[in-house]
């Protein structure tokens, strides 16, 4: 019965489940049976075409990895591709947080668009965490529990480290026959 109201419970919710909220709406139900109906659903759905899963420290059904080309075909429009710019903007919220835009322009070595910050804002992959005491009192950018869940991680532990991300992108270049960007003596980038 404890299984099947966690399995319901995640299944209507649009968001992780926290462990925490699922004990509240299961009371009076001790810790060690939420967690044992929860390694329960993981097996049960470990083979399956959807799996439980620990995303943005709660639980989610999602769509198994090995399903993803079939259930792609569902929707007729592909996501829209994001930019370099976004990306790298993004990625320095993510390893840099909490940070300014200020301090984000000075690590791509580029000015960053309102309308980049604005395109993370909407998607709700960064949240406006407050003010840095400086002058101009700017906003400190952060990521949020969306951009945890869209990009399948529990925490931001789960990032990769950011010296392995320099060495795959050394890597690359190498496999690629590229110039190091500090070698390119042409650089337009359209934000």
């Amino acid at each position: 019965m404890l299984t099947r109201n966690i399995e319901a419970l995640i299944l209507a919710s649009d968001e992780p489940l926290s462990f925490d909220k699922l004990r509240a709406l299961l009371e009076p139900v001790e810790s060690s049976d939420v967690r044992e109906a929860l390694n329960t659903l993981e097996n049960h759905y470990a083979d399956r075409g959807i799996q439980l899963k620990k995303i943005a420290n709660g639980w989610q059904f999602r769509t198994a990895p090995a399903c993803a080309n079939i259930v792609e075909q569902l929707w007729q429009t592909r996501p829209p591709r994001l930019s370099r710019s976004i990306l790298e903007t993004l990625a320095i919220i993510a390893y840099q947080q909490p940070t300014t835009r200020a301090e984000i322009e000075v690590l791509r070595g580029i000015k960053v668009s309102s309308s980049i910050i604005a395109g993370l804002l909407e998607r709700s992959w960064v949240k406006v965490l407050g003010r840095k005491d400086v002058p101009g009192r700017p906003h400190l950018y952060g990521t949020s529990k969306q951009f945890l869940s869209d990009f399948g991680l529990n925490s931001l532990q789960d990032l990769p480290d950011s010296a392995q991300l320099m060495d795959i992108n050394e890597t690359q270049q190498e496999a690629l026959e590229l110039p190091e960007p500090s070698q390119t003596t042409e650089y337009n980038n359209h934000d």
